[in-house]
């Protein structure tokens, strides 16, 4: 569990903590009719309240997760994007190569903001500088702060999908950095993550899922990734197991 859960987070930097929001988000979803936009942004709120992100109920909130159902007429997901697209022009080289490459019919990143142990920028270019030291040797010298999220769905691969799922896709998509689960045989669980490459795709966000993102926004903001990854393995197994017993 712990090495699946390795292969669908995407990896920070050495000595980096998992990235995640410090504040509750605020969902914007665009290219659907306004009931449904807002019935996925509802979702999201409810979803990000619950695994104790926090969320912004405020209508006219700054959009920090940003959803977009793209129409036909944008052509195919490979040529939404370029390397000078402006949209990934935040990214480093490494971070937009991995939004270029994804297949399938969503594209996802996130804005991150590298901060010292104390919560200030630390961030010149690509470079990060430490400065002053921490005052604890064990947990890693930085924060990763999750400033803002966007998701591009193919409006064509989302029929004969719920609403529920939808959210709760992108909820996964953007509250942690993920991807979907690598090819190459069964996972160890089912995970929402799947929705667009499994046939029978869960109907909601799965006890493994809830556990990745509830774990992470558990610990604190400085935990490491080894840490992090162990304590969401943990949870997802005893997830696993109450929920057998209880079927």
């Amino acid at each position: 569990m712990r090495e699946f859960t390795k292969q669908i987070v995407r990896p920070p930097r050495m000595h980096h903590p998992i990235a995640r929001f410090f504040f509750p988000v605020c969902p914007q979803v665009r290219g659907l009719a306004p009931a449904d936009a807002e019935a996925i942004a509802e979702r999201i709120r409810q979803n990000a309240r619950a695994l104790g992100v926090g969320a912004n109920d405020d209508p006219k909130c700054t959009p920090t997760i940003l959803i977009a159902f793209m129409s036909p007429a944008a052509g195919p997901p490979e040529k939404w994007l370029s390397d000078e697209s402006p949209q990934l022009a935040h990214l480093a080289a490494r971070e937009r190569e991995r939004v270029l490459s994804e297949a399938g019919p969503v594209r996802a990143w996130n804005r991150v903001e590298v901060r010292d142990f104390y919560g200030q920028p630390q961030v010149i270019g690509e470079m990060t500088r430490i400065d002053p030291p921490p005052k604890s040797k064990t947990d890693p010298l930085i924060t990763i702060e999750i400033t803002g999220a966007t998701v591009l769905v193919a409006r064509e691969a989302a029929e004969g999908l719920t609403l529920a799922q939808l959210a709760d896709y992108v909820t996964m998509r953007t509250l942690i950095g993920t991807g979907a689960p690598p090819d190459g045989g069964p996972t160890p669980v089912q995970t929402i993550l799947s929705l667009f490459e499994d046939a029978d795709p869960p109907i909601e966000m799965t006890a493994f899922d809830k556990a990745l993102v509830a774990e992470l926004y558990n610990a604190s903001q400085n935990s490491s990734a080894r840490r992090v990854y162990n304590d969401i393995a943990a949870a997802a197994v005893r997830s696993e197991v109450k929920t057998s017993r209880e079927e």
